[in-house]
């Protein structure tokens, strides 16, 4: 049984606070159009990225892993044109043939934020930590946009700082700490 690996990669996209939100790919084992999308779902030209995830899509012998990681890149590139409805079924997709993954969460969590819907994000950014992300400092990262729009600075601030705990080169995570200190907002831990 060969081993399941998921990668995730940093995405930036304008949001909340004029912050940037972290969106989730996920790694294709498989070669063809399914791995092509997941090179181009985050920085390559969103209109022939989502053609190139809705061809692989269509191909019948993609396996279900790389199919629901292919609805996870897909949901990506959605929330890189602002299509948060879409993201969110791309994910919902996804989750339906492959539970236990967790980056659709993340990008949930990201499109239900921009959805003005940042209790449900929670819900999910909480999940997307559960289930063991490799790159869990997205989800926190994710997590405190979603407090800082419930007016919970102090939670906001604790997760951007486990963010940038858990990945040090993390900018989006820095550039809101920094924001805190320069405001005074910064909470006590």
């Amino acid at each position: 049984m060969r081993s399941l690996k998921f990668g995730l990669a940093l995405g930036a996209l304008a949001c909340v606070l004029s912050a940037s939100q972290s969106q989730a790919v996920t790694i294709v084992l498989g070669g063809g159009l399914a791995a092509e999308c997941y090179a181009t779902a985050e920085f390559g030209d969103p209109s022939t990225a989502f053609d190139t995830c809705t061809r692989a899509l269509s191909n019948r012998e993609l396996s279900v892993r790389d199919r629901a990681a292919t609805y996870v890149n897909r949901s990506v590139v959605r929330l890189r044109v602002r299509d948060y409805s879409g993201a969110l079924a791309d994910c919902d997709q996804s989750i339906a043939r492959w539970p236990d993954l967790a980056e659709p969460h993340v990008n949930r969590g990201a499109a239900l934020i921009n959805l003005d819907r940042p209790r449900d994000a929670l819900s999910e950014l909480d999940l997307a930590i559960t289930r063991g992300l490799d790159k869990v400092h997205l989800a926190y990262y994710n997590r405190g946009l979603a407090k800082e729009k419930l007016n919970d600075a102090r939670g906001a601030y604790l997760d951007y700082r486990k963010a940038q705990e858990i990945d040090p080169t993390f900018t989006l995570a820095g550039e809101q700490l920094q924001r805190f200190l320069i405001n005074g907002m910064r909470a006590r831990s």
